[in-house]
């Protein structure tokens, strides 16, 4: 184990074991996550370094979660697992300036399904959007129906009537 500090966090990291678990972690084959993997490296080399003190190759995550907007993608967050444990959380998140103000939150233990065993902690980041970089079709936004919207508006109008 190797102690890592950042800010006011202390951990105590199993970088060997960690970089073997992200050899073997199988990747998700979605458009969204795909176009992920493909520029994550080169986008943020800081947040690329941060992770790879712990072991963690950045285009391996374990979860992504993320919403097409019109022209990219807003990655609100990505998990990453690491062998070994927290020895003293800070009071805060970790912030990190990377072409984008990034947040890093450390959460002891299981956060996203994963193939750990063992004592693990995961590092999630907040605040990621990328471009569509892709050779292939942009996935279409997320969109409310039209039917939904209806149901809200009426909503509203009765919600404003009965005040």
């Amino acid at each position: 184990m190797e102690t890592i500090k950042k800010e006011d966090y202390t951990f105590a990291a199993d970088i060997e074991k960690t970089r073997e678990y992200y050899k073997t972690n199988s990747l998700c084959g979605c458009s969204c996550c795909r176009n992920y993997y493909a520029q994550i490296k080169n986008k943020f080399p800081k947040l690329s370094d941060f992770l790879s003190d712990f072991g963690i190759d950045i285009s391996k995550p374990d979860e992504i979660i993320s919403i097409e907007t019109d022209s990219e993608i807003n990655y609100m967050n990505i998990d990453y697992t690491v062998c070994g444990s927290i020895e003293k959380a800070g009071q805060n998140e970790i912030e990190i300036y990377d072409n984008l103000p990034l947040k890093i939150i450390v959460t002891d233990g299981f956060v996203s399904p994963n193939g750990q065993h063992g004592e693990y902690f995961t590092i999630s980041v907040e605040g990621i959007e990328l471009p569509w970089f892709l050779n292939e079709p942009f996935p279409k936004p997320i969109t409310k129906s039209p039917k939904f919207k209806h149901k809200n508006l009426l909503r509203k109008i009765f919600k404003n009537r009965t005040n």
